[in-house]
């Protein structure tokens, strides 16, 4: 019998095939945990995939973007919240594996070069690890560290317009190859965009032609 990653509970055997397509080739969380878990659903902008009846939202019109598209998967509900809670800030590492099946799905359609955003030296450590990297990790996807971070106050402090003035923090961690053309950045949570537009902006500048990204909530 499988336990569920959540909630602990035994999973039944008699997992229904969308469970098992969405999670992974076994079954790593409860039907009652997955429903938490809020999918986005169009029309989306294509910018941040905050729900839009035009192309770009009324947020990401005027702004300057270094950043050419964003999908997230899920609303960062209530739910989504105390998982992140949890995995992130209480350190429970192994429930970064529930996404592993869509994320696969995802980025093997892509085909792009994935770059995980970094946390800085100190965060790492007083953390235990990078959220990005162990999700990535857990779901066997191979994944360039171009990008390295300068420490700094926690994005989770800041209001949303500090959020959006943020100085620049990234940096090229290793020389990016002229083959690199394409590149898909992953985060966790997209909240006001500045801190993927920001990683956009040092991937551009290095040369690279377009940027895409990735995270799991919005």
């Amino acid at each position: 019998m499988i336990n569920c990653l959540l909630c602990l509970q035994p999973v039944k055997q008699a997992a229904s095939w969308e469970i098992s397509w969405l999670l992974s080739e076994e079954v790593l969380c409860c039907a009652s945990c997955l429903a938490g878990f809020e999918k986005l659903t169009g029309p989306l902008c294509i910018r941040c995939s905050r729900e839009s009846s035009d192309e770009f939202c009324k947020d990401c019109q005027g702004r300057e973007f270094f950043l050419d598209s964003n999908r997230s998967l899920y609303q960062y509900n209530d739910f989504a919240k105390e998982y992140m809670k949890r995995f992130k800030f209480q350190g429970d590492y192994v429930i970064g594996a529930i996404f592993q099946k869509e994320l696969k799905k995802y980025f093997v359609a892509s085909k792009m070069t994935i770059v995980p955003i970094p946390v800085s030296g100190a965060r790492k450590l007083e953390r235990g690890f990078n959220q990005t990297t162990a999700i990535l990790k857990q779901s066997d996807l191979r994944y360039q560290e171009f990008l390295a971070k300068k420490h700094s106050e926690k994005q989770s402090k800041k209001t949303k317009r500090e959020r959006l003035e943020t100085e620049q923090v990234f940096y090229l961690a290793e020389e990016i190859g002229s083959s690199e053309k394409e590149i898909i950045l992953f985060d966790d949570i997209y909240t006001t965009g500045s801190t993927l537009n920001l990683a956009a902006q040092v991937l551009k500048e290095s040369g690279v032609k377009k940027v895409s990204s990735l995270t799991i909530f919005r």
